[in-house]
């Protein structure tokens, strides 16, 4: 057993509660996790206790007949109070994200499937019908025009749960059209959702009905571990940026699902010293065991490439250019061009990591845009702007700049190791860890 397989075991023994028959984490009884650690209970020989926990989980299935917003996906925990609902202050529970996750449907469906599948034999026969159920459930109650191409873990996901319950979708076209004409995700080079689209490429090329299908997953893999070829960097197990989606920049604080995945495939990677409450994401090591055996062809597909010479990655969407370069001492990611405000609270637009720490750039509620270019090796320049509008607030800084220490600070600029980063007329905040 791995030492991170043996943490997430010493974790779920911790988190079980056997008087709810769910994981409980945050103090919530969280019902995605308690699917998988039903999962891990099977590939440990504990059926009784998974089928209890996959019992309390199909109960948190929306039905059919409600608001379609959220009919037949999952609550996210056992006490979220129904959607659709007035709160004590009388408003209507009805805001996605906080009040119902729409994209419960897509994990839940194939954390069922994929148990089902693997582990039917050993449950009851009622148990594995109601599995299935559930994932039809899941498939048919997908609002139409809801996920979009650029969504792609989302997407590749709800392409393979169309095609798994014989749902028709033409999703998968609009994901393969988009790689075939960018050459790679357009939810790019994300520590954690790079991994969700690696799985659901494996399932779709592993377990796919139809040619189409199997050659989308094919595809996804081909060129997410292209690119990882390039940008990951072994010395310091971690792929270089820039990130469209990322939970932080110091991956020894919080669980990168790409870690997880990493070391699925006996490839190290770089996560936190310590798992706890306090841990961000702990709750994405439940993916191990499900990665572990999904994800198997990623062996094959993705090979650690030393770091002899510099080498240097660009990505292009357009106006968008992504670029990646990987020394011996640094890795450095950055972009310009992006003006999606889709998921920009975790928009990493800059990010350099090297031997003296790291340093990086994320928005702030008011960030509109940010475009960094390299001016001259090792020199950057920021440049951003601010939304405006009713009810947009603005505070000082326009930016924030993240660092492992403090850089040395300048007009209008700063230096950290053999990197300067300038910002001209703005006004940026620097953290340092506590």
């Amino acid at each position: 057993m791995s030492g991170l397989a043996s943490a997430l075991h010493t974790m779920h023994e911790q988190l079980w509660d056997d008087e709810r028959g769910m994981v409980r984490l945050y103090g919530l009884h969280l019902v995605r996790e308690t699917a998988l650690g039903a999962f891990l209970d099977l590939e440990n020989g504990q059926v009784e206790r998974a089928q209890r926990a996959l019992h309390h989980v199909l109960q948190h299935q929306y039905p059919l007949d409600v608001d379609p917003r959220w009919a037949g996906t999952f609550k996210t925990h056992a006490g979220q109070p129904d959607a659709g609902t007035l709160d004590t202050d009388g408003r209507l529970r009805d805001r996605e994200w906080r009040d119902y996750d729409p994209n419960w449907r897509q994990f839940l469906a194939l954390i069922l499937w994929a148990t089902e599948r693997l582990y039917g034999h050993v449950l009851t026969d009622d148990l594995r019908g109601n599995m299935q159920r559930a994932v039809h459930d899941a498939a048919r109650s997908e609002p139409v025009n809801r996920v979009g191409a650029h969504y792609t873990n989302i997407a590749l996901m709800h392409t393979w749960l169309c095609d798994a319950t014989n749902q028709t979708s033409t999703l998968g076209d609009a994901v393969a059209a988009q790689l075939q004409r960018d050459g790679d995700i357009a939810e790019y080079n994300s520590p954690t959702y790079d991994a969700i689209s690696l799985m659901a490429g494996c399932v779709l090329a592993d377990f796919g009905r139809t040619a189409p299908v199997r050659q989308l997953g094919e595809q996804a893999i081909r060129l997410i571990c292209g690119r990882l070829h390039e940008v990951w960097h072994p010395g310091f197990a971690l792929q270089a940026g820039p990130h469209v989606r990322s939970y932080g920049l110091d991956p020894h604080l919080y669980v990168s699902l790409m870690s997880v995945l990493m070391a699925a495939i006996d490839v190290p990677a770089a996560g936190p010293t310590r798992l706890d409450n306090n841990t961000t994401h702990v709750h994405d090591l439940y993916f191990l065991p499900l990665f572990t055996r999904l994800c198997a062809r990623l062996r094959k597909a993705f090979t650690v490439q030393p770091v002899v010479e510099p080498r240097r990655h660009e990505q292009r969407f357009g106006d968008i250019v992504a670029t990646s370069i990987v020394e011996p001492n640094n890795a450095i990611g950055f972009e310009h061009g992006r003006r999606s405000r889709f998921a920009i609270d975790q928009y990493a637009p800059f990010t350099m990591y090297s031997r003296d720490g790291f340093i990086g750039v994320r928005t702030r509620p008011d960030t509109d845009w940010v475009d960094v270019y390299e001016v001259a090796p090792h020199e950057y320049e920021l440049r951003s702007a601010r939304r405006t509008g009713p009810g947009v607030q603005h505070d000082t800084a326009a930016l924030t700049v993240v660092a492992s220490r403090a850089p040395i600070i300048g007009d209008y600029e700063m230096i950290f190791g053999d990197i300067t980063l300038r910002f001209p007329d703005l006004v940026v905040e620097v953290r340092l860890p506590r």
